[in-house]
């Protein structure tokens, strides 16, 4: 097993991390602040080692191995989950550059490993031709046998048959074998939860003599043969792991997402029961261009999340900020609160009967931000009576970024309240 790093999202870069590592990350432009903070959420791996940058504010505690690579591992499901999801996804406004890192390489892993859980190592399927043995071919008899009369029947003294064997020593399935225990020795102790149980399990099957061109060009051949839908989807991942491989040429590799603000609305968003899709009635802007009126439908407003509570109707718009949600320096500003401001009045323009308020949700196991107001900015100290009634206050909650992950990789469906850290 490789040693594991733990850090965090936005960490201040620390003596406890091998230069190499820091090396790293400032060769793929993911430190800023004078490149002494680190902006990166996924896994780096590096000189036969690897650093899993957890969400900010995970403030997670490594109690035992274990539980520490379980944690790692809910995190590139996570990672898989979301950035399939961006794949499928139709509307522009979704397909943001966050600065992905390895979505491949990522993809390539679990399906991989999954593939072999589910079907197991390549095997060859052979028909060989017998006489007088296995399934008999009745086509093939009566063409080429003579038969010999007994009574009115006819009887055939050499049946053609045959009889299906299957391989599991052929080329193929020794490249297959080392592309497997290649990812189990990277990442597979992290991910499966035995160590190593892949390379276990096909230590007997020889290494390919072949250089990673040979093995390419004899996938190439062995996919024109190939006839099952398995053979041919697993021929396709071990032809696009070998030219990933070809193109790299080293070791170090990096999953992951630059910028993990989206991530964290995504996954709140599709953890939170009675979400309600407001954001088609809300109204669009319209440009007069050249005399004529255009509705400029792109350029819309777009919530977060806004929650609709079943009982009361009431509605609740969610900002999910992934702010370090700490200190006046840290919170978020004015273009924030704005938009906030200017969503609640929007949703209470369409639903005038009905409460809206308005929540700020950061990263955390809990936080001093209470809630956001507005006050006129003359007064020195600032008490409850001088708070704007013409600006509703934003409520502050913080949501262990690891709880959130593992509701997301489980794909289940929560209240928001019984999710929220209290101070």
């Amino acid at each position: 097993m490789r040693k594991l790093h733990l850090f965090e999202d936005r960490q201040s870069i620390v003596k406890t991390m091998p230069n190499k590592l820091v090396q790293n990350l400032n060769k793929q432009g993911l430190l800023y602040g004078s490149e002494q903070k680190v902006m990166f959420c996924g896994l780096i791996n590096f000189d036969d080692q690897i650093a899993v940058f957890l969400p900010r504010n995970s403030n997670y505690v490594k109690v035992d191995e274990s539980s520490t690579k379980k944690v790692c591992a809910t995190l590139l499901k996570a990672l898989r989950r979301y950035l399939d999801g961006k794949d499928n996804a139709i509307s522009a406004d979704e397909l943001v550059d966050e600065g992905i890192h390895g979505q491949e390489y990522l993809g390539l892993i679990f399906s991989l490993f999954e593939d072999y859980f589910n079907n197991g190592l390549f095997t060859r399927r052979i028909s060989q031709r017998k006489v007088n043995s296995g399934k008999v071919d009745w086509n093939r008899t009566i063409k080429q046998s003579i038969p010999y009369m007994s009574g009115e029947s006819s009887v055939y003294l050499e049946l053609a048959g045959s009889i299906k064997r299957v391989y599991s020593n052929c080329e193929t399935a020794k490249i297959h074998a080392e592309v497997l225990r290649n990812l189990d020795q990277k990442v597979g102790w992290l991910i499966n939860d035995d160590d190593g149980v892949v390379t276990k399990q096909l230590i007997d099957v020889p290494v390919s003599s072949m250089n990673n061109d040979a093995k390419l060009y004899h996938l190439n051949n062995e996919l024109t043969r190939a006839y099952s839908d398995r053979d041919i989807y697993l021929i396709k991942q071990l032809i696009s792991y070998l030219k990933l491989e070809s193109i790299s040429q080293k070791s170090d590799f990096s999953i992951g997402v630059k910028r993990f603000e989206g991530m964290w609305e995504h996954m709140l968003l599709k953890a939170l029961k009675n979400v309600f899709p407001v954001n088609k009635k809300l109204a669009k802007p319209v440009y007069q261009i050249n005399g004529e009126l255009k509705l400029a439908s792109r350029k819309g407003q777009r919530t977060d999340i806004v929650l609709r509570d079943p009982e009361t109707k009431d509605f609740t718009v969610i900002d999910a900020k992934y702010y370090s949600a700490k200190s006046l320096e840290t919170v978020p500003g004015w273009p924030d609160l704005v938009k906030q401001f200017f969503y609640a009045k929007a949703v209470k323009s369409i639903y005038p009967e009905n409460n809206v308020s308005n929540m700020f949700i950061f990263p955390g196991m809990g936080g001093p931000i209470d809630s956001a107001h507005m006050a006129e900015p003359n007064r020195a100290t600032i008490q409850k009576e001088n708070l704007l009634n013409e600006y509703p206050a934003i409520t502050c909650h913080y949501l262990d970024p690891i709880n959130l992950i593992t509701i997301f990789v489980e794909s289940k469906i929560v209240e928001l309240m019984s999710v929220l850290n209290k101070r």
